[in-house]
Parts: C-alpha cells; sequence; structure tokens
C-alpha cells in the first residue's frame, strides 16, 4: 500500500531532486547482512527505484550499474496462477534480481535515487514485470498479496523503502502491509549510528504475537508460513466495499469513531499535536470535524476531515483521511493525526469535558479497544529496536516509527533476519544522550563538539527530547534551552543525569527541554559562546536567504550591499570583559567591510576587513575582539561596504581560563598553560610543546568551526597531519591517558 507519513506533510525534511551530472555524487555503499539460517545461496535481492531525473531505474547488484527499466528485460518465465499471464501476457517477468551469494562483499552502490525498494526474497526470485523507465505506462507491477492469482504467491519476501538524495539518506523496515520475515536496517554518517528492525527471531515474533492481541486479530497469522498481515488485508477486516465480502471485523473501529464524532458535535475537542500546535474545533451538521490551529506551525489555519471515516480509512489512513479539502496541508496534518489517534484510542470518548487532550502521551497509547493491536504488538518491549516501528499509515506520528536519517550517510546495512542474537556495535564519543528516563530509550553518542538543533537532528537526537544522559569523566555536557546555544542552560559532569525530570542538580525540570547542547571537557568555569545563523536573524534588511555550501549545509545570506543589516534581539553577554566576534564570510569580489553593533548602533563595536576568499561559496573566518559590559542587548552587524555572503557570527566569551578557546580538564590545566602549538599557520603537520612526557596513550581530535570532528587518531609523537584539510580555522584537541585535556586554535 502508498505509506503516507506526517513527516511529508509537515514538510520538514522536503527535498527537490535535480539532474546530477554522474551516478558517483552521493553514492554510498549498501550491505545485506544476512542473520537467518538461510544461506547466502539461497536470497534473491532487486533495487529499483526513481532516478534524479524521475526515470524509473534499476540497478544491479552484481555489479552496481544503474539501468531504465525496459521490457526487454522481462525474460524470466513465471508461474501461471488461475490463467493469470502477467500484464505481457506471456508469463515474463524482469530478470533483475540477483543471488546474494553473487554479490561482491554483500555490497553494492547505492547512487542518488527516489522511492526506492530493496526487495529480498528466499528460495526463488520475486516476479516483477517491467513496463518502462518513462511516460505511461512506466515502472513495474510489484507484488500483490491481495490477489490470489499473484505470481509471487507463496513466495517468502521482505523490503526496505528508501531515498538517497542530496538532502541526505531516508529510511525504515516497515510493517504497514505484513512481517513475512524479521528485518534491520542500520546507518551510518556523520557522528550518526543508528539501529532499526526486529530483535526476535521469526518463530518468537508469531509465538509473541499470539500471546499479545486479542481474538479478532488472531486471523491475521498464517500458521503454515509464519506471515502475519496487516488486518485490514485480510478477509476477516473487509467491509463489503471495492467488490469486497464483508468479513466480522469489517467495522472494527465503527463504534469509537461514532462516538467521536456524535460526542465533539456538542463540545470542543482540543487536542495537543507536538510541532503542528493546539488544534481546537467541533463536528459541523455536515459530519464534518473542523479544527482551527490555536497555536504552534498551523495556528490560525483550518483543517477539515469531510466526513465520518471506516475502518478501512481508519486502518489505512486513506479516503476521507487523506483528502484535500481547503487548506490542504493543515487537512492532511489534521487527519494524519486522527489516523493514527485512532489506531492508538487516545480520544477521549468517556470524559464528559475532556478539555486539552495530549495525544503525544505515548504511555496512554492501545490501552482500551478498539484499538489497532497488531501496530501496538511491533511497539511491545523486546520487539522491535527501541519499541520503535511502522505498524500503520502515519505511525510516525509523534516519532513512533522506525525511519533512518541523516544528511550526510556513509553506508547503511540492512540485515535479512533482523537482530536476533545479535548485540548493537559500539561507538566512540564521551557522552551518550538517551531519548527516555533511566538510560532507555533511544541512545545516541557524542563525540566533543557543539551540536545546534540542525546537528542533533542530524545524529537522531529530535528537539525537546533527551530525558536522561551518560558523561565519561573528565568531560560535561552543557544542555541549552533553545538552538544555538541560547536560553536556559543545564551543565551536567560526569556523575550524568538519570531522568532529567527529577533534576538531582535542583535547576528545575530539564526533561525533554534541549534545543542545541555542547559537549566539552570538565572545566571548573564556563566559557561563554553563541553562534548566530545569518538567515535566523530577527531583522534583515537587503540580503537575500540561498543556499550554503559550507560545512553543514542549510543557508547563508547573500548579496550583501553597502547598507544592509541584521539585527539579533535579546542577545545576553552575562560578564563584563572581552569578547570575540567571528563572522564566516564569502566573496567571489575584492571582499568588503563588516561591522557590529548594539542597540541600533548606540555602542559601535568596530569595523572588520573581509578578504577576497575566490569564490561566493569558499569561506573563511575573520574575527574582532571587542570590550563588552555584562546585560542584554539588540545585536546588530552592518555592511560598511558590500560585496561578500555572510553564514554565521560567533560571539565568545574571553577568559584567562579559556582564552583562544582552550579547555583544561583538571587542577593540573595551569600546567598546561604553557603548552605551544606550532608551526600556526600550519601547512602539512602540527605540533605541541610543553607535554613531553605525557604523550604514552594520548589522542588528539581536530575540530572544525562549526565543532565537526574533521581528523583524529594517536598523539603520542606529539604531532598531527593536517594536509588534507582545506583552508580555514580548527581546534587541535590533545587528550592525554590521565584525562587532562588541551586545546588550541590554529589556521590551515
Amino acid at each position: 500500500m502508498k505509506k503516507r507519513t506526517l513527516l511529508a506533510l509537515l514538510t520538514l525534511l522536503v527535498s527537490v531532486l535535480s539532474p546530477l551530472a554522474t551516478w558517483a555524487q552521493g553514492s554510498i555503499p549498501f550491505t545485506i547482512a544476512n542473520n537467518s539460517p538461510f544461506p547466502d545461496t539461497d536470497l534473491y535481492v532487486a533495487i529499483v527505484g526513481i532516478d534524479p531525473a524521475g526515470n524509473h531505474v534499476w540497478i544491479n547488484a552484481a555489479n552496481s550499474q544503474v539501468l531504465p527499466m525496459s521490457s526487454s528485460y522481462n525474460t524470466v518465465t513465471g508461474p501461471t496462477i488461475n490463467g493469470n499471464t502477467g500484464p505481457g501476457a506471456n508469463s515474463k517477468y524482469a530478470a533483475c534480481f540477483t543471488k546474494l551469494s553473487n554479490i561482491p562483499n554483500k555490497t553494492f552502490t547505492l547512487p542518488y535515487i527516489a522511492g526506492c525498494r530493496v526487495f529480498i526474497s528466499k528460495g526463488q526470485q520475486l516476479y516483477l514485470y517491467f513496463f518502462g523507465a518513462s511516460g505511461a505506462p512506466s515502472g513495474y507491477a510489484a507484488p500483490n498479496p491481495q490477489n490470489a492469482s499473484d505470481p509471487n504467491t507463496g513466495i517468502m519476501y521482505e523490503f526496505i523503502e528508501l531515498t538517497n538524495n542530496q538532502s541526505g539518506f531516508f529510511g525504515n523496515t516497515t510493517r504497514v502491509d505484513a512481517f513475512r520475515y524479521p528485518m534491520g536496517l542500520e546507518l551510518f554518517g556523520n557522528g550518526y549510528q543508528k539501529r532499526t528492525g526486529e530483535l526476535k527471531s521469526a518463530a518468537d515474533i508469531v509465538a509473541a504475537y499470539k500471546a499479545n492481541v486479542p481474538t479478532e486479530f488472531q486471523g491475521t497469522v498464517n500458521n503454515t508460513t509464519g506471515e502475519i498481515t496487516f488486518p485490514s488485508k485480510t478477509a476477516a477486516f473487509q467491509d463489503g466495499s471495492n467488490g469486497t465480502v464483508a468479513g466480522p471485523y469489517g467495522n472494527y473501529f465503527k463504534s469509537y469513531i461514532d462516538a467521536i464524532w456524535n460526542k465533539y458535535k456538542t463540545t470542543d475537542l482540543i487536542f495537543y499535536a507536538g510541532n503542528a500546535g493546539v488544534f481546537k474545533g467541533r463536528v459541523d451538521a455536515n459530519d464534518r470535524l473542523v479544527v482551527v490551529g490555536q497555536s504552534g506551525a498551523f495556528a490560525g489555519r483550518t483543517g477539515i476531515i469531510n466526513g465520518r471515516p471506516t475502518t478501512q480509512m481508519a486502518f489505512e489512513g486513506k479516503g476521507l483521511l487523506d483528502n484535500r479539502v481547503s487548506d490542504g496541508d493543515c487537512d492532511l496534518v489534521v487527519q494524519a493525526q486522527m489516523t493514527a489517534a485512532i489506531n492508538r484510542h487516545v480520544v477521549d470518548v468517556t470524559t464528559a469535558t475532556p478539555g486539552q487532550q495530549n495525544w503525544y502521551d505515548a504511555t496512554k497509547y492501545y490501552q482500551a479497544a478498539p484499538a489497532n493491536y497488531y501496530a501496538r504488538f511491533w511497539h511491545l518491549p523486546g520487539i522491535s529496536v527501541d519499541n520503535l516501528s511502522y505498524g500503520f499509515a502515519y505511525d510516525d506520528v509523534n516519532d513512533q516509527s522506525a525511519t533512518l536519517q541523516t544528511p550526510q550517510p556513509t553506508k547503511v546495512v540492512a540485515t535479512f533476519g533482523g537482530y536476533a542474537g545479535s548485540t548493537p556495535p559500539p561507538v566512540s564519543g564521551v557522552s551518550t544522550m538517551y531519548k527516555d528516563c533511566n538510560y532507555t530509550g533511544t541512545a545516541v553518542n557524542l563525540p566533543m563538539g557543539d551540536y545546534n538543533l540542525a546537528a542533533l537532528q542530524s545524529r537522531g537526537i529530535l528537539n525537546d527530547d533527551v530525558s536522561s544522559l551518560k558523561v565519561n569523566a573528565g568531560y560535561e555536557v552543557v544542555l541549552y534551552e533553545n538552538d544555538n546555544f541560547t536560553g536556559g542552560t543545564l551543565t551536567v559532569g560526569s556523575a550524568g543525569n538519570s531522568c532529567l525530570v527529577n533534576n538531582p542538580l535542583g535547576t528545575g525540570n530539564w526533561n525533554d527541554k534541549t534545543t542545541s547542547l555542547r559537549v566539552r571537557a570538565a572545566t571548573t568555569s564556563t566559557t561563554f559562546s553563541l553562534l548566530l545563523q545569518a538567515e535566523a536573524a530577527n531583522v534583515n534588511n537587503g540580503m537575500t536567504v540561498e543556499a550554503c555550501s559550507d560545512t553543514g549545509g542549510g543557508q547563508d545570506m547573500g548579496f550583501v550591499d553597502a547598507g544592509d543589516y541584521l539585527v539579533f534581539n535579546g542577545i545576553n553577554f552575562p560578564t563584563s570583559g572581552t569578547y570575540t566576534i567571528e563572522y564566516r564570510v564569502a566573496s567571489g569580489a575584492s571582499g568588503g567591510t563588516i561591522s557590529s553593533d548594539l542597540n541600533a548602533g548606540a555602542i559601535q563595536l568596530g569595523n572588520t576587513a573581509i578578504p577576497a576568499t575566490g569564490g561566493w561559496q569558499t569561506w573563511t573566518t575573520v574575527s574582532r575582539t571587542v570590550t563588552i559590559n555584562a546585560g542584554t542587548y539588540n545585536f546588530g552587524v552592518f555592511a560598511q561596504t558590500g560585496g561578500y555572503n555572510i553564514n554565521w557570527i560567533r560571539i565568545t566569551k574571553s577568559t584567562t581560563a579559556s582564552a583562544a578557546r582552550t579547555t583544561l580538564a583538571t587542577s593540573e590545566a595551569s600546567n598546561l598553560e604553557a603548552v605551544q602549538l606550532y608551526p600556526n599557520p600550519a601547512v602539512d603537520r602540527v605540533q605541541v610543546s610543553g607535554l613531553e612526557g605525557q604523550l604514552a596513550g594520548s589522542r588528539y581530535r581536530i575540530l572544525d568551526v562549526r565543532g565537526k570532528t574533521v581528523a583524529e587518531g594517536a598523539f603520542d609523537r606529539g604531532s598531527a597531519p593536517v594536509e588534507k584539510l582545506t583552508g580555514g580555522m580548527y581546534l587541535l584537541q590533545v587528550s592525554t591517558q590521565d584525562h587532562r585535556v588541551v586545546t588550541r586554535r590554529f589556521t590551515k
């Protein structure tokens, strides 16, 4: 079935495919691991999807060649079942499958591709039919389990859904249609490593399913094959529409949907929908549910469900629950929320005046019948990694889905057989963020560095979603309430914090409150550092937002002319003293001059020259040291002359203990202040003096201006290679075996 997602509806991860010069761009290795009792010679693999130009293609897994779909590939003879000879009327199907044993290293190259499925079948290939690469008809005919004459009847198979494009990798295992065999998916990226999929063997999953679903759902299991079919795809849940024969559970959700529609004709339905906001409304005289956004992303906008949905619509998020009525985007978001709420049985129909309902409290899901107990099963402890899975359409409402995403993927591993009997691989880092209290839920390991919201999301940490954390000895984590290291803060040392809702540090409830954070070596005093993204200014006069190719991507402010300016409101300088203001700039012309000020020019902070960098996306950092009195100001950036682009501005408090952004880890820090880095600027290598006798077992890490680790390794000889770094400013961080850390800035 077509699986719709709330993520797509909110357009949080919208990407536009553009023609590419070569398939090499964005390509990553995709490995298929076999954790089943079947030999590699018994597993068959096919990859189909759409290329950036919009053509339907398939990938030859044996050599990673990308080929346009063509009916000329329909050369394999398939079975003829009940007289069905397929779209070609000759029982011929595409020769697009490769035995896993014939794929070198079980790995093929995944290019930029959309709407991709990686099929894995047991015992024989599936019978897909290729229509063509473009035009009508085009694409391929996929297996149809609801067709008793389908040539794939009786073949056990699974698939991974994914898209890999310039916005990154998006992929998942799915249980929206059926379970046939355990599957796993693991994604690696820049500081990102995460798994999704099943944790038990096929037999154990079937046994656990039977033990955990009520009578109505027992018939979804095929006791012969071990397949578990999505309820609405079984005869018992058919409702008699579209030529089907009505089954005993065809109206399974009807009593609950009727109770919702009847109650909220005379009572306000008010519900919290995460980032989408709070909605409020009623069922009108035409039996339409009409709600208006009270806050959040859809404040003031109206969402409509244009009638009372059926059981089939609720199970599959279709019909009236996939229908642009008036304000299309808002309609679809409201319909997604209602689909999820019905499946999870969280719409209150018993309280006289419910008030605002929180449909994002996962502890309340599936607590009463009728509910989608098929979907509930995949979220039970011990069934799926982190209790996450796609159990029904829109199961990604409140981040309950199995989607993996990172903007900078490095490799993907799909595991046929899931993770029964295996353990997650170790990851490097000095701190671990957990989604839930007591160090449970999704865990993401972070090395030292600064992580704004975009950086956290790229590693799988959602906004306002940290509940506990662990920190290695000698390090600390500073949590920030807002993005870009602003708002309230909480510093957590090596003792960690098992539940931020019961914060032992006495700074209030910090559960699900973190939007950005810093991971750093422990220090006795806090260094103030604030990163301001140019495109996020409160006021923009004259500059133009454009795509940015600097490290971290995103956007910058371009077409800067003399007199243009940006204003960031309410910037707090915590103490009086010396601050360093850094500007990340690029100029394809002759450069220019930039200045900054406080409170609309009442306090001038001086000019800084911007050099020609050789290109409008060739970035460098320039800085100026200023003195500012403690207080809260509106901080302005002014173009004295134009001819450059601005990506970000960073303001750092300079102190004796942290000059040049040096962080010292122990009471012996003063002994490390004499450590010197040379040469600076560097060419091929950087070296340090002052650590003689302390280098055994030491390690180094080089970070760019965004806090991203760009190189690391052993430092036991007192030097590190930098010849592969691009020009710019970096930090060298040396960690000795006794947890002392010294950081020095250098330029390349």
